[in-house]
């Protein structure tokens, strides 16, 4: 699955036979990556060349997509392309924070079937990630504004003056539909890019375990390494859909109709979980690399095989352990001891397929619902943020304590979970409903809206919906996506609504 190898007559040690490019994140350049070009060089990856890329993020008119076609276009054209037009050449890839989306969108923009020798997932074969802004980051929306022009816009004189690159930021907010679509497309499909077959990447990730200091700690998030979320770089990811219309659309294995849908965790694809370096922030795991991490990408470029892979992995978690139980420990509050971070993207959808773009959503943690309501429980905190181009689209930061993981000793099972919904439609006319049941004639809506009519929001069971005892919700220093199906309909319910009628016979 690997790239190559040859052996040195020399040392008998495996040697890349593939090319290494380095690719950069947002408002850097390629001489980002200088120290970590200089200690690959000094233990020996350099054995074959290493191309650096460069590319535009401040301007206002470039996305993300366009960047995909342009990292295409360079691999086509130049040196690297081993022949002007040849395009079945193999290359492993090492990116920092938005240098991984712009990977992942050349990936998923792919012309060619997986099984063409021409097709983009298999040219790839080893993937690295220095703090992958994977889900975006918080500081996206700062960059959008007039400070965060003038910090980080572009400084020449021209067109693209004090250009902060509002279609990269754009994309790099949190719960943006950007991201929520490349994920679709690549993590949590169907068949996804990433497995654990012989045609598609290895991949590694790794990130700092502090943030910011000194003035640029004005900037830091909670959970963060200054820039990107530790619970938002990593691949393991999951896709929960919960179809709350009058008639749900997903189906169980025997096709009966369901409210909750999971999907499973890495299982044929890789998980590459998030691999945490001591002392290092968002910057400084580019500009001082750590001797160790530096080995360790060394033998990961190496890998030619599943099992070498998963030896790998179990090596460098075990690496990471301490560092990451430095992250743990930095979750606790109120009291409570730490247990890290998950985050949580957020998409409301009508039976119209159009975007609910005000509600809210909040999670209680309790053992039976039916001795004591889930009001009675502690809400679990969440850290929320909107995207700003598309209200629907939410993303929530979980601060995970020891208690929320912690089993229920009777019956061996996660604590059973609460979802608590409440959304407008900003009219008198309309209004969201949630049906919980089989969809029959007994199936009576429950109104989404708040006002003295409707009484309590709306709580269902996570748990029981997803007719699985042993799920949850909440696992630490991962990303779940959580796609959520409401009907939207005319006042009054059960007779002629106020939208439209007839008048009176003459």
């Amino acid at each position: 699955m690997g790239a190559t190898q040859a052996v040195s007559a020399t040392s008998k040690t495996p040697v890349r036979a593939g090319r290494l490019i380095l690719i950069h994140g947002y408002s850097a350049s390629g001489a980002a990556f200088e120290a970590w070009r200089n200690i690959l060089a000094e233990s020996g990856v350099d054995a074959v060349p290493v191309a650096v890329g460069n590319y535009v993020t401040l301007n206002n008119e470039v996305s993300i997509k366009d960047l995909g076609e342009a990292f295409d276009r360079a691999l086509q054209h130049t040196e690297w392309s081993s022949g002007g037009k040849d395009d079945t050449w193999t290359f492993d890839a090492i990116v920092h924070s938005t240098g991984m989306l712009v990977l992942r969108q050349w990936l998923v923009s792919d012309p060619y079937p997986r099984n063409d020798p021409r097709s983009r997932i298999g040219r790839l074969k080893h993937l690295v990630g220095f703090a992958p802004a994977t889900f975006g980051s918080p500081q996206a929306k700062q960059g959008r504004s007039w400070l965060g022009a003038l910090v980080k816009g572009s400084k020449d004189l021209g067109p693209d003056f004090l250009n902060a690159g509002d279609e990269v930021l754009d994309g790099l907010e949190l719960g943006s539909r950007y991201t929520w679509e490349l994920s679709l497309g690549d993590m949590v499909c169907a068949t996804p890019l990433y497995d654990k077959g012989s045609g598609t990447p290895y991949v590694a990730v790794f990130i700092g375990n502090t943030p910011y200091t000194g003035l640029a700690a004005v900037s830091n998030h909670p959970g963060t390494d200054g820039t990107v979320r530790w619970a938002g770089c990593a691949l393991n990811t999951r896709k929960v859909t919960l179809d709350l219309r009058r008639q749900s659309k997903l189906r169980d294995p025997y096709g009966t109709p369901i409210r909750c849908d999971i999907s499973p965790w890495a299982d044929t694809r890789l998980a590459a979980p998030m691999i945490a370096v001591d002392g290092l922030n968002h910057g400084t795991i580019l500009s001082n690399p750590d001797p160790e991490v530096a080995k360790r990408v060394k033998n990961f470029l190496l890998l030619s095989d599943a099992d070498a892979y998963t030896a790998w992995e179990t090596e460098a978690l075990a690496f990471g352990a301490p560092s990451l139980k430095k992250m743990d420990d930095a979750s606790a509050y109120d009291g409570f001891g730490g247990a890290g971070w998950q985050q949580l993207v957020v998409h409301m959808v009508d039976d119209h397929g159009d975007g609910v773009t005000d509600y809210n959503v909040q999670l209680f943690i309790g053992d039976d619902l039916s001795e004591s309501d889930a009001r009675d429980f502690a809400a679990v905190p969440l850290i929320a943020d909107t995207y700003t181009g598309d209200a629907s689209y939410r993303c929530f930061y979980i601060r995970l304590s020891e208690s929320m993981l912690t089993m229920n000793t009777d019956q061996g099972k996660p604590q059973k979970m609460w979802i608590e919904l409440i959304a407008s439609s900003g009219s008198t006319f309309l209004e969201y409903e949630a049906y919980t049941g089989d969809g029959g004639p007994s199936d009576k809506a429950q109104r989404l809206a708040i006002d003295s009519l409707a009484g309590q929001p709306v709580k269902l069971d996570i748990t029981a919906l997803a007719q699985r005892g042993n799920e949850s919700l909440l696992y630490p220093y991962t990303t779940t996506m959580l796609e959520i199906f409401v009907e939207r309909e005319p006042l009054p319910l059960g007779t002629v609504s106020k939208l439209f009628g007839f008048l009176p016979p003459v």
